[in-house]
């Protein structure tokens, strides 16, 4: 059992003492209404090692960690990676535009759950409590905006992993929230729906690799106040060749539907780096990380990462910097997180951005460190670390019955002991906001927060404790500690918080709060800056939950919340987090809601830029054009050629920028542009260039299929995506392909003003051998040439498409079979053409299995997709994998090809697919085999597609 103490101690203090005094003379008798003392808490930390990450989520459909796994150890553990290459950018199309991923078909791989290591041992001194609620006056007031964000209710989405990391950001426009797997854009007005969820790794699909096929989770959205951009990342876990990834996005604009660049920064080649938490800082983007090896069994380090902000708002190659934090005790640091500029004065020039997380070996220091970097041609990281003297403690669990303690929040009936949630101990909660508010000596504010014991209570409870650090300015001190209290009004469980502070020094927490009373709900407190130090106001109900969380569900609860703040007035504060309509598992659902200060003096309002972008000569509107200020902030001209976007009031340089259709100059080139608050400044721009075609898609005669032995007609679309209008165009098709004849290869094309589309107005049309290799890929050349120029675009066509599926008949796997003695894991990422790595055994004891025998009968590589369809209920699992050539039961990854992936096939799932690429002409086989040791499993069967057709064509073409 955890054992967690705590007793209490009165001492007086002089400070809140004098400051009641003089209010109370002053006349503002309704803060008698705080019942504040000075306590110390006491705990005897004695908690068993929590299994888990709080990275590490839990899936409906699970897969499984994976085993063999060739670990790191404390004892050769290589430290932070040291590659500083620049990695290249991938700049996308519109987000609003891209493909979507349902968020119902976001695969995610299941990694092991990493085992942190024991809390402090002692007991904290004396620190400030908060034991009766504030005055209502010193809570923040609901502006009227509260919606649902992603999860149940909202637009039909269904959760598929738990808990929801809910993340989220406000920014001049919109509210970007991305809750796990999955994201969504809001109008930050009214809440509506601007961009509908999606899987996380839509945003990625450009990128492609680990980025693209992986949709991993924990999420941080960012809003770099300093540019107008959303930085919006996850990070990959289990990737192949390198174990860790951060997928990083950038908006183009300060629009989170438009154009992103697109990063993949190889976090660490070896090991998992769990739980990253991201701030913005002026020379780079800051992220921690705990460092577990793979298979999770060693905590290694604690780290910090920065990310090379300048080139990435550029979108052009960006390098990281890595270094481990120091350890105290030879201990880790765990659960720090980085400073994350709020204010719209940034940081003084060149200052050390900060990271601040809980001591490992006491609950009586918190650890710093100041983190500077250097880009140019030798770029370096430095760290400044020391201690801060505050308390902090780890949480009571409750009913600590689970194998993974998470059992500690408690909730009212029907849910039981071992239903309640997990209490995000041990870290400081996401996120460090900070603010320069000037002044001299420069005055710096960071505010933070953190899960701790509560008073003595019949169950124990835990509170909030909360802190305002304050620096003068300097890149090597460590910040001092101005306020801090735990904020304990009642015997109710109060956790998973997040603070910020606006530009009149008044804070907002948010925070979860359950008790066997209570459903566990969304509430909201504050203090004005006038408030007595070390106080907060009443609490607030943001949303009622209406649900307790029931068994499945693996007791996880958040894992983080977020409070963010409108860059634009530094007044509204936006906060999210999660609660339950019904009684359930995996049904979260989620809200956001703003609030402010009726005190607060909204900032000078920011004004408008816009303007109509056109081409020169023809005088057409352009679309996707991005305008550019000297400052970053940015935006992009839409189908009729208008851009528009907010800019803090200013005075900048303009530029107008597409190379994308060839736009090779702006007029004017850097027009200056005032900017006031409130107002509109108008900047039109007209753009020279030449056309850009592009193919627009194939048509394809007849049956819409290219058999051997055919005549067929081609037509091929083209596209101007240019800066202007295409005119005189001719063109004539080529291809080197054997068994291919072009009959007729020549033909005009229709002009094309910006953004038409036009068909070869004489169709191309070629002959097939009858000997032609079914299935080779034909490559075509579209030779054009027009008065300005000439261009040759490439064109890859398919043939012999559409070949009969064929069958896995029905079977059981029974003592009849053969046996095997380990199986595959399950990663939860069933293989895709582009294939995977082998997920390795590990998984010891008799199996029982059948093979399946096919050919790859085109002329050329092709993917193949296997479905396997199955009874439920059956006595355990299968699972099915295909290998090049032949199968050796005893090397599960010799021609290893892919694999189903998933867990709960034949008992709880009743089918699964899975694809993989095979040479031409060559045999492959297909396995379904048990994973565990069962007299017979359901009855299955299944189909393989992705065979090529045979049938000869039309025959030779009409002589001409």
């Amino acid at each position: 059992m955890k054992k967690n103490c705590s007793t209490r101690s009165a001492f007086f203090n002089r400070r809140i003492f004098i400051g009641v005094f003089l209010i109370i003379v002053s006349g503002i008798l309704a803060l008698l209404a705080f019942g504040v003392r000075l306590d110390s808490q006491k705990l005897a930390s004695l908690s068993k090692p929590k299994g888990g990450g709080a990275g590490v989520p839990i899936s409906k459909i699970p897969g499984e960690p994976l085993q063999g796994i060739q670990d790191q150890t404390p004892a050769n553990y290589k430290g932070p990676r040291r590659d500083r290459r620049p990695v290249k950018p991938v700049h996308t199309r519109p987000l609003r535009d891209l493909p979507k991923i349902p968020p119902s078909l976001a695969i995610r791989r299941e990694v092991r759950e990493p085992a942190r290591p024991k809390p402090p041992t002692d007991t904290p001194t004396r620190s400030f409590i908060q034991t009766f609620l504030g005055p209502a006056l010193s809570a923040p007031t609901p502006t009227g905006l509260n919606f649902l964000g992603v999860g149940v209710g909202l637009a039909g989405f269904v959760p598929s992993s738990n808990p929801p990391d809910t993340n989220g950001r406000v920014g001049a426009k919109q509210y970007v929230q991305w809750n796990n797997t999955s994201f969504a854009v809001f109008d930050k007005t009214t809440g509506a729906v601007l961009l509908a969820p999606v899987a996380g790794n839509t945003l990625f699909q450009s990128l492609g690799g680990d980025c693209a096929t992986h949709n991993d989770g924990d999420p941080v959205v960012s809003f770099d106040i300093l540019a107008g951009r959303w930085v919006i990342s996850q990070f990959v876990v289990g990737g192949s060749p390198d174990f860790s990834h951060q997928c990083v996005a950038v908006s183009q604009t300060e629009d989170a539907t438009g154009e992103y660049f697109l990063y993949d920064f190889v976090t660490d080649p070896n090991n998992f780096v769990d739980y990253p938490k991201t701030g913005v800082w002026p020379d780079g983007y800051y992220m921690t990380g705990r460092i577990f090896n793979a298979s999770g069994t060693a905590f290694l380090a604690g780290r910090i990462f920065v990310f090379e902000r300048e080139q990435m708002v550029k979108g052009l190659p960006a390098r990281q910097l890595q270094a481990d934090l120091k350890k105290y005790g030879n201990k880790p640091q765990d659960g720090m997180i980085p400073s994350d500029l709020d204010s719209l004065t940034p940081p003084p020039a060149g200052e050390a951005a900060f990271v601040i997380a809980p001591h490992p070996t006491t609950v009586n220091r918190l650890t710093s460190a100041r983190v500077a970097v250097t880009w140019g041609g030798a770029p370096r990281i430095r760290l400044t670390e020391d201690v801060i003297k505050e308390t902090w403690g780890a949480p009571p669990c409750v009913s600590d019955a689970t194998a993974d303690h998470r059992d500690c929040v408690p909730q009212p009936a029907p849910a039981t002991p071992t239903d309640y949630l997990d209490n995000l101990d041990l870290r400081l909660m996401y996120r460090l906001a900070y603010r320069n508010f000037g002044g001299s000596p420069v005055q710096e504010s960071l505010v933070g927060n953190i899960t701790v014991p509560g008073a003595n209570s019949n169950p124990k409870h835990g509170a909030i404790r909360w802190y305002e650090f304050r620096n003068g300015a300097s890149s090597t001190t460590t910040p001092t500690v101005f306020q801090a209290s735990t904020y304990d009004p009642d015997s109710a469980y109060r956790w998973l918080g997040s603070i910020a502070m606006d530009k009149d020094h008044n804070i907002a927490l948010g925070y979860s709060k359950s008790s066997l009373t209570v459903i566990p709900s969304i509430f909201i407190t504050g203090r004005l800056s006038t408030d007595p130090l070390n106080t907060l106001g009443a609490e607030a109900q943001v949303t009622a939950g209406l649900g307790v969380q029931t068994a499945g569900a693996g007791n996880r609860w958040g894992d983080y919340s977020a409070m963010t703040l409108d860059p634009v007035d530094q007044c509204t504060f936006y906060y999210t987090n999660e609660y339950l309509t019904t009684n359930g598992a995996f049904n979260w659902s989620t809200r956001i809601a703003s609030f402010r200060f009726p005190s607060c003096t909204s900032a000078p309002a920011w004004g408008t830029l816009t303007g109509t972008v056109t081409s020169s000569p023809s005088g057409a509107t352009l679309s996707g054009v991005v305008v550019t200020l000297s400052n970053g902030y940015a935006g992009a001209t839409n189908a009729d050629g208008v851009y528009s976007f907010l800019v803090p009031p200013g005075t900048y340089t303009a530029t107008a920028a597409d190379a994308d259709r060839n736009c090779t100059s702006a007029s004017p080139a850097n027009p200056t542009v005032v900017i006031t608050s409130g107002g509109t400044a108008n900047q039109n721009f007209t753009m020279a260039g030449t056309s850009n075609l592009q193919e627009n898609g194939v048509t394809i005669g007849g049956d819409g299929v290219i058999h051997r032995f055919d005549c067929v007609n081609l037509n091929v679309e083209l596209k101007n995506n240019g800066c202007a209008n295409a005119t005189g165009i001719s063109a004539t098709l080529t291809t080197t392909t054997p068994g291919v004849t072009v009959i007729q290869g020549s033909s005009n094309y229709p002009d094309m003003p910006i953004d038409a589309t036009g068909t070869n107005l004489t169709p191309f049309q070629i002959q097939t051998a009858e000997d032609f290799a079914c299935g080779t890929e034909i490559e075509f050349d579209l030779n054009l040439t027009f008065p300005n120029g000439s261009k040759t675009i490439h064109i890859t066509v398919p043939t012999c498409t559409g070949g009969a599926d064929q069958t896995i008949p029905a079977n059981v796997l029974d003592a009849n079979d053969p046996t095997q003695l380990d199986r595959l894991g399950r990663d939860g990422q069933p293989s895709g053409c582009g294939g995977k790595a082998c997920p390795g055994g590990g998984f010891p004891g008799t199996k029982r299995f059948q093979t399946f025998n096919f050919t790859n009968n085109s002329a050329s590589a092709a993917c193949f997709t296997v479905t396997i369809n199955a009874a439920l209920g059956g006595a355990g699992d299968i699972e099915s994998a295909a290998y090049l050539g032949s199968y050796d039961p005893t090397n599960l990854c010799l021609n290893y090809l892919g694999d189903t992936g998933i867990v709960g096939l034949g008992t709880t799932l009743g089918s699964a697919a899975y694809s993989f690429t095979v040479p031409a002409g060559a045999n492959f086989v297909v396995v379904v085999n048990t994973t565990g040791t069962i007299t017979a499993s359901s009855e299955f069967s299944g189909t393989v597609s992705g065979f090529v057709d045979d049938t000869a064509g039309s025959g030779p073409c009409p002589a001409h």
